[in-house]
């Protein structure tokens, strides 16, 4: 989550990813965890087929997203949008176990 998805989406993504957390009052700092739960739900299938860490990593830093475009970044907003309304009036789920 520090670099904000720049290393996993291409530029035009970035831009029309970062453009939404603007638009929303708790973009940067609450909406980006939703983008990244919905980013981890769509690749779900192939991160269970892992077998390892190291693979599990290597996945995550090498996702086939070089050929995004603004179609897949709306329906990863649109995904977020959800979680976030799912879980909007249930703000204990963000606080750490202790």
């Amino acid at each position: 989550m520090n670099n904000l998805l720049t290393r996993e989406l291409p530029l035009h993504c970035t831009i029309r990813l970062w453009d939404t957390y603007l638009a929303e009052s708790d973009g940067f700092a609450l909406f980006h965890l939703y983008v990244c739960a919905a980013f981890l739900l769509h690749w779900k299938d192939r991160l269970m087929q892992q077998n390892d860490f190291q693979g599990l990593m290597l996945l995550l830093q090498n996702l086939p997203t070089e050929n995004w475009s603004d179609r897949q970044i709306n329906v990863l907003v649109a995904e977020a949008f959800r979680l976030k309304f799912t879980y909007a009036d249930a703000p204990k789920h963000l606080e750490a176990k202790s």
